[in-house]
Formats: C-alpha cells, sequence, structure tokens
C-alpha cells in the first residue's frame, strides 16, 4: 500500500491535531485495504454495512497500537492529546461512513461503545518489541470473525492474524514513523 506521509510544507510546523489527522487517514486507508484483500480474496460480504464493520474492527486495533507506539516516542500529555485527536478522527469517520450506507441514525454511540469496548479489551494483551501479541492478533481475528461469522466465511481468524494484521501493522508503522519522524525534525512554532 502507497502511503502519503511526507509534509509538503517541512518549514512550517505541524500541530498534533494536524499529526492525527494524517496518521488517522493512514489508519482507515490502511483498515480499509485489509477489509478490500479479504473480499478479493474470496470472503464473503453480505453487505456493505458488514465490510464496514470490519474495518472498524481493524481502525480498533490500529488506534491501540498506535497509542502503543507512541507510548515509546512521546511524552505522556503530547501522546494523549494526539490519540485523543486521532480517535476523534477516526470515529468521525466511521460515522460519516455509517451514515452514507446505513441511512441516518445514531451512529456515534454505537461506534464509541464499541471503541471503549476493544480497547478496554486490548488494554489487556501484551505489547513487546513494537509488536502486538499473539493474543492481540487473535482477538483481533475473533472480532472480524464475528462480524463476518458464519459457514460461508471459514478460515477469517487464519486469514486475518497470518496475512491482513500483519500487513495492517506493517502499513501502519511506516506511516506513523515517517510522520514523528518529519514532526520530530520539524522547527518549533
Amino acid at each position: 500500500m502507497r502511503i502519503k506521509s511526507k509534509w509538503h510544507k517541512k518549514d512550517k510546523p505541524k500541530s498534533l491535531e494536524e499529526l492525527a489527522s494524517v496518521l488517522g487517514f493512514i489508519t482507515w486507508r490502511a483498515a480499509q485495504e485489509r477489509a478490500d484483500k479479504m473480499y478479493n480474496a474470496g470472503f464473503n460480504f453480505s453487505s456493505q454495512a458488514q465490510l464496514l464493520d470490519v474495518v472498524g474492527e481493524f481502525v480498533v486495533f490500529l488506534l491501540q497500537l498506535a497509542d502503543r507506539l507512541c507510548y515509546e516516542r512521546l511524552p505522556d500529555e503530547q501522546r494523549q492529546q494526539l490519540m485523543g485527536a486521532l480517535a476523534q478522527h477516526l470515529v468521525r469517520t466511521l460515522v460519516d461512513n455509517k451514515t452514507t450506507v446505513s441511512g441516518p441514525g445514531d451512529h456515534r454511540a454505537a461506534v464509541v461503545a464499541r471503541l471503549n469496548e476493544r480497547m478496554e479489551a486490548y488494554a489487556e494483551f501484551g505489547f513487546a518489541d513494537g509488536q502486538p501479541s499473539y493474543q492481540s492478533l487473535r482477538y483481533l481475528g475473533q472480532c472480524v470473525d464475528g462480524v463476518m461469522g458464519g459457514t460461508e466465511n471459514k478460515w477469517v481468524i487464519e486469514q486475518v492474524v497470518d496475512i491482513e494484521a500483519p500487513e495492517a501493522i506493517k502499513n501502519l508503522k511506516k506511516g506513523l514513523n515517517d510522520i514523528l519522524k518529519q514532526w520530530e525534525e520539524a522547527p518549533a512554532a
């Protein structure tokens, strides 16, 4: 996946909110690509809403991964500000897409509830050497399987754990590293 993670105007300092916006785009794109790859690999999606729910599961997984990666690089206050802005950006994007696919409704409450539930679960899993634990990957697979479940979609968990999650992780890490490096090297405001 090609990721645009370079600032055009490098001499202008960027805010954490601008970083969150770029990181949100990278996260969304990585999640969407994984769901598309699953579709192209022959997994059956019964609707656009189901496909969007799979994207949502990857988004939450990548959000918690970004938080753990930023924990190692940013002071706590900056990390919290960045992750808060990133979470808000991703929630808005999910809600906008759900509204487009499913029509008007209180999608925000459902998106935030799922986000909080998943983040709480992911907090229980280990993270070492810049990588999520196998249990974390397996949990993502189970969440995606829960969305796609049924006899027509065998091997969902294995597909997510072995193929889709590692690619999503690689894409997020590259984008995150690129934008944080540029942000750290940018002149102070």
